[in-house]
């Protein structure tokens, strides 16, 4: 007897619940579909809570590992890292220098490419290129596996630094 009240009591619940919602549903049918609007559609803010420059800054001094500041430096113009003597089988030495690249004023498409290759293009040395051998082939630059959005990111801080 008791479970015959609870499915009634439930079954009255649920059309009276019907009911109330029969009048708003009746007022949107009449509406036209561009007078309904979505609650996103009403308010018009601003969600970001970070734009792109500081996105792009935050991503530049810590991608995921080493920092682009690191090695590019603060202003993205590149430095001289580190200079060093490497000596071959017929005892001659060569003075290297491993300089970094200036990044502010490349283009997004080397810019793109560089941040992602996993290891740098084979290319062709002369036998005295032995400093520039050494530096191409120990592929230097990380390789931070990157999305594109983080990548326009890094990009349109370096290009907006003053």
């Amino acid at each position: 007897m008791k479970n015959i009240i609870l499915v009634l009591l439930f079954l009255c619940s649920f059309s009276y619940a019907e009911e109330n919602q029969q009048p708003e549903l009746r007022e949107l049918e009449q509406k036209p579909v561009e007078q309904i609007k979505q609650p996103q559609e009403q308010l018009d803010i601003n969600n970001s809570f970070i734009t792109k420059y500081e996105y792009g800054k935050m991503l530049y001094n810590n991608p995921r590992g080493i920092g682009c500041n690191s090695c590019h430096g603060n202003d993205a113009r590149g430095r001289k890292m580190v200079d060093f003597k490497q000596q071959l089988l017929d005892k001659k030495v060569y003075n290297c220098s491993l300089v970094i690249p200036d990044i502010k004023n490349i283009d997004y498409e080397t810019f793109s490419t560089k941040v992602n290759s996993k290891k740098n293009p084979n290319l062709k040395f002369e036998k005295e290129q032995v400093c520039e051998k050494l530096i191409h082939y120990a592929n230097v630059m990380p390789t931070y596996f990157l999305v594109e959005e983080e990548i326009e990111a890094i990009f349109y801080y370096i290009q907006n630094l003053k």
